[in-house]
């Protein structure tokens, strides 16, 4: 048999991914007489499987496959709790660095409008024109408001008799 053949098959064997018909034909090979001597050591571990296999009084302990089984959950329960505390880790130092670049953006542009001279300044220097241009705007506003407020009457009564009509017209169905 081809030695790449055999290495390509024994990798796949200790990696847990062969078949039954993989496992046959290096169990041939190895149970033969004409093994290469770079292959001893594998032929030793073919031999006493072989063994174990052909021995009738080879018994698995009680209880085995349960023991397996629960370090294998135990297993899975360590690396889902590893997983979720570097994602909670990332999570706090991610919102960590956020809240820095923000702190460190809103110092740059508060120096920066300082420095500009883009500080409010008064457009006002007698407080009673300051009231009344304050207080004209705000009745300017409230006009405006007072004009939406009665368009949104109107639509309010429109969607009202619709509503109305509509629900005369599902009584008359039933």
């Amino acid at each position: 048999m081809n030695t790449d053949t055999i290495r390509h098959l024994l990798e796949k064997f200790y990696n847990g991914e062969t078949d039954a018909d993989e496992e046959k034909i290096l169990e041939n090979y190895f149970l033969n007489d004409d093994v290469e001597t770079e292959f001893s050591t594998d032929r030793e571990v073919f031999l006493h499987l072989s063994a174990v296999k052909n021995d009738s009084d080879f018994t698995v302990p009680e209880g085995m496959q349960k023991r397996i089984s629960d370090n294998i959950d135990m297993w899975e329960k360590q690396s889902k709790a590893n997983k979720l505390r570097y994602y909670t880790l990332y999570k706090y130092v991610s919102g960590i660095a956020a809240a820095v670049v923000i702190l460190i953006g809103i110092n740059v542009f508060m120096s920066k409008s300082q420095d500009d001279g883009m500080v409010m300044k008064d457009t006002f220097d007698n407080p009673q024109e300051a009231y009344m241009a304050t207080e004209n705007a705000l009745q300017l506003f409230a006009e405006a408001l007072n004009k939406g407020n009665a368009k949104m009457e109107k639509a309010k009564k429109v969607t009202v008799s619709v509503k109305e009509k509509i629900d005369d017209i599902t009584n008359i169905r039933k």
